[in-house]
C-alpha cells in the first residue's frame, strides 16, 4: 500500500487517536493505523477500517448508555447462542444481531429489549417497576407512589452507615418510612410494610436487595451483612427527607440493631395486623421512637 498523499510506500503501523463524527455527535477513540514515514499522512486498510469503525461506533454507544459490541456478544455467548438462535431469542432478525456485534449502533428501545431479555437484574428490577407502578398511591403506601430509585438510595445510605445485616435493616427501613409519614403525612419512599416473623419488612425486600446485588450496586457478605459498593445520591431528598434518615442513623447509633429490633416487634402497628396484610401507616402515630428521635 502506498501513500494517498505523496505516493512514497514506506508506512509503519502506529497507534493514533482519531476525533470521529458519529449521529452528529463527536468522539475520540485511539486505534491502530498506517502513517507515512515521509509526510506523516495516515491511511487504514480493510481491518484498521474496520476496529476504527467499530471502535467508534462503541465510544458513541458509551457515552448515550447503550450496550457496546462487546456487551452484546458476551450477553449472546453466556446464553451459548449462536447469531441465529440468539436472533430468534430476542425475536429479531439475523442481520440486526450481525450488525450490532459490529458497527451499527442499536437505538434505544432495540437496547432496552436487549438488556430486558438478557440481564437477569434489568428484568427483574423492570418487573419491580412495573409491579409497583400498578399499586395506588394510598395509606398502605404511606400515600406515597413506591419509588424504587429513591429506596434504592435509602439502602445504600443505610448500608453505607451500618453495614448491617438485612434483617436489621428491615427495620430500619420501616422506621424511616414511618417517621417521615409522621412528621410529613407521606413516606419517604412509598414501601409498604409487612408484619412478618422478624419484624415489620418492606413488600418485595428479597428481591430488591438481590436486584441491587446482581446490579453491582452492593456485596452481600456470608454472614447475610452488605457492603455498598457505590455512594448513595443523596441530592435526591430534600431538607425534610434527610432529617429523617438522619433521625434514624442517629437512633441507630444510639441504640444498636438489637434494640430497634426488639422494639420493632412492640410497635401497635407491627401487633395489630395480621398477617399477609400490609401495615396501615396511621400506626406512625403510635411509634415507639417518637419520644426520643428530634428531626435533624
Amino acid at each position: 500500500m502506498s501513500c494517498l498523499k505523496c505516493d512514497k510506500d514506506e508506512l509503519i503501523e502506529e497507534i493514533v487517536l482519531h476525533t470521529a463524527e458519529v449521529k452528529d455527535q463527536t468522539v475520540e477513540v485511539t486505534t491502530p493505523c498506517l502513517v507515512c514515514v515521509s509526510c506523516k499522512s495516515r491511511v487504514m486498510n480493510a481491518a484498521q477500517m474496520d476496529i476504527y469503525l467499530r471502535a467508534s461506533a462503541d465510544k458513541y454507544r458509551e457515552l448515550n448508555n447503550l450496550l457496546t459490541s462487546s456487551q452484546i456478544r458476551a450477553y449472546r455467548e453466556g446464553l451459548g447462542m449462536s447469531q441465529t438462535a440468539f436472533a430468534r431469542y430476542i425475536n429479531v432478525g439475523e442481520a440486526s444481531i450481525k450488525r450490532w456485534e459490529g458497527f451499527h449502533i442499536q437505538d434505544s428501545s432495540q437496547d432496552d429489549h436487549i438488556r430486558l431479555k438478557c440481564d437477569e437484574a434489568y428484568a427483574e428490577s423492570n418487573y419491580l417497576d412495573v409491579h409497583w407502578k400498578h399499586q395506588p398511591a394510598d395509606i398502605f403506601s404511606g400515600k406515597r407512589t413506591f419509588n424504587l430509585q429513591i429506596f434504592k438510595q435509602v439502602v445504600l445510605f443505610l448500608v453505607k452507615k451500618t453495614k448491617e445485616s438485612i434483617i436489621y435493616l428491615n427495620k430500619l427501613h420501616f422506621y424511616v418510612d414511618f417517621l417521615h409519614f409522621q412528621k410529613t403525612g407521606e413516606s419517604l419512599t412509598g414501601a409498604r410494610y409487612s408484619p412478618l416473623k422478624y419484624g415489620p419488612c418492606p413488600d418485595q425486600y428479597r428481591a430488591i436487595y438481590s436486584n441491587l446485588v446482581r446490579g453491582g450496586y452492593l456485596k452481600e457478605h456470608k454472614d447475610h451483612s452488605y457492603e455498598a459498593l457505590i455512594d448513595p445520591d443523596l441530592t435526591l431528598f430534600d431538607a425534610l427527607e434527610m432529617g429523617t434518615l438522619k433521625s434514624i442513623y442517629k437512633l441507630y447509633q444510639s441504640d444498636g440493631a438489637q434494640k430497634i429490633y426488639e422494639l420493632s416487634h412492640k410497635e401497635k402497628g407491627y401487633v395489630d395486623t395480621p398477617e399477609c396484610t400490609f401495615i396501615n401507616y396511621e400506626y406512625a402515630k403510635d411509634l415507639l421512637i417518637k419520644n426520643f428521635t428530634k428531626p435533624s
